[in-house]
């Protein structure tokens, strides 16, 4: 039933508007107490930054198909500008998009050792937009509700989704028979009147109902009164790794979520109201709207920090496949390795072409993957061995080359790369260990530089005496 649901869902624009921010990461490691104060030490090991708030939403919503329009504000700062960046890469118009010049981008930075955020620092300004650009805003939401099928309200109360802007996006998508989606923020609920349905989780329900909310009758009294405050038709209260329940005036229904590991919550809630805005917008009815969402849900709760999914993934969740395979893409490893190293796992990388795959290949994987605790392999494309190589080669074709790597238990993660070297992926990757054969010990190693800089090391294995794709290549050819 669910796969056939995900089937269903097509490219369709939606609106989105709300409060954009950063979410930017330090990892690091913790090995000491500074001789300055009882504090611990951070050794830097990675920075990053991803789209948060509105932004995440924007990012899950593309990652699922969707066609989307940003209403949102930033500082004129480098966050500003990095974040608009990003919503390009997406092909997102920033033409919505306001520099706001009274306050800065909004950045949140997670300091987090070994899989533990030691502390979360904010830089931001609350500041409601000026009524000059509240009225720009609303009369640009009014032109464009009409070309979307929902509307997402990202509202985390810095000041974008000020009332005037809500009652005008509402008003609009009702004109407009558009439905209206509430990811909401506050104790005042009455600003969503006339929504579609709102999203709180179940410390904002409880803040906002003023129910303590202590047990099912008490979940779903509080959610009968926002229903009341909000004239809402349904009220999707998330609860964590007990899934969701679904309030409306006639019923009250749980819908479980998968059991996973999990590892961060941080946008969770967005991936949430994403799916069910793309469902929505698909024609499902709201039940078979949160079941998709409620997997997407279980997803990315098992990543590290604010995450998206995408429709593949969630095929693949349903058909009981394991969502992270073994072959990705360069373009993915990098956030893939950065969970593992959270985690406080060793990175391991080596690679090669594995052109007719023998048992050297074999020694040195396993050997390779006994130096740490992931271990990444870099294939050469074919035309990277074509070039690399000469003519005739490679002998076996690329896809099947990669099979036969990722079928090794020893091995975790496979990479096609299409330069002659893997100094990109490498870049990728940053490993605390770079494995080579013996006979590059004493010769330059490409990617070295990036290891050692980070304190990482480059090992060397042994090969098996006489034995190469190149020398069995001429066996086979009799010319030895």
């Amino acid at each position: 039933m669910t796969e056939s649901l995900i089937r269903r869902i097509k490219p369709v624009p939606v609106l989105v508007a709300g409060d954009v921010m950063v979410d930017e990461y330090i990892l690091g490691k913790v090995d000491r107490i500074s001789p300055e104060s009882p504090v611990p030490v951070l050794a830097v090991t990675d920075k990053f930054r991803r789209l948060g708030g509105a932004g995440n939403v924007v990012r899950n919503l593309v990652s699922m198909g969707a066609n989307v329009a940003l209403f949102a504000a930033v500082g004129k700062d480098g966050a500003g500008r990095w974040l608009k960046s990003q919503c390009e890469q997406m092909a997102v118009d920033c033409f919505w998009i306001k520099d706001f010049a009274a306050r800065p981008t909004t950045i949140k930075t997670r300091v987090v050792a070994r899989n533990q955020q030691i502390v979360r620092i904010d830089e931001e300004q609350i500041q409601d937009v000026d009524s000059q650009m509240e009225k720009g805003i609303i009369e640009e939401i009014r032109s464009v509700v009409p070309q979307v099928k929902a509307v997402v309200l990202s509202d985390y109360g810095k000041g974008f989704l000020t009332r005037a802007i809500l009652d005008g996006t509402i008003a609009a998508a009702r004109e407009n028979r558009v439905p209206v989606l509430v990811d909401p923020k506050g104790f005042d609920y009455t600003r969503y009147r006339g929504a579609f349905c709102i999203t709180p989780n179940l410390r904002e329900a409880s803040q906002a109902s003023g129910i303590e909310i202590h047990d099912r009758e008490s979940l779903v009294r509080a959610g009968r009164i926002l229903l009341e405050q909000t004239a809402a038709q349904a009220m999707i209260v998330t609860r964590g790794k007990e899934g969701s329940t679904l309030i409306s005036r006639s019923e009250a229904r749980d819908f479980p979520v998968k059991p996973v590991e999990i590892i961060d919550v941080t946008g969770a809630g967005d991936t949430v109201i994403a799916t069910l805005a793309l469902c929505i917008a698909n024609g499902f009815a709201l039940e078979n709207a949160i079941t998709v969402a409620n997997l997407a849900a279980s997803l990315v709760v098992s990543r590290f920090g604010a995450s998206a999914v995408t429709l593949e993934e969630l095929l693949d969740a349903v058909n009981n496949q394991n969502p992270d395979t073994k072959i990705v893409q360069c373009a993915e490893i990098g956030p893939i390795i950065r969970a593992h190293r959270i985690r406080g796992k060793r990175i391991v990388f080596t690679n090669g072409c594995f052109d007719i795959f023998h048992a050297g290949h074999v020694r040195t994987l396993r050997e390779a993957a006994k130096l740490g605790d992931v271990l990444v392999v870099g294939i050469n494309s074919d035309s990277s061995v074509s070039r690399i190589k000469g003519q005739g080669r490679p002998v076996i074709g690329e896809a099947e080359r990669v099979e036969i790597v990722s079928a090794l238990g020893c091995v975790d993660y496979v990479v096609v790369f299409s330069e002659d070297t893997p100094l990109n992926l490498i870049e990728e990757v940053r490993p605390d260990v770079l494995v080579k054969g013996e006979d590059w010990d004493g010769k330059e190693v490409v990617g070295e530089e990036i290891v050692r800089a980070r304190g990482g090391e480059v090992r060397f294995v042994r090969h098996i005496k006489g034995l190469s794709t190149t020398e069995l290549i001429r066996k086979i050819r009799g010319e030895v």
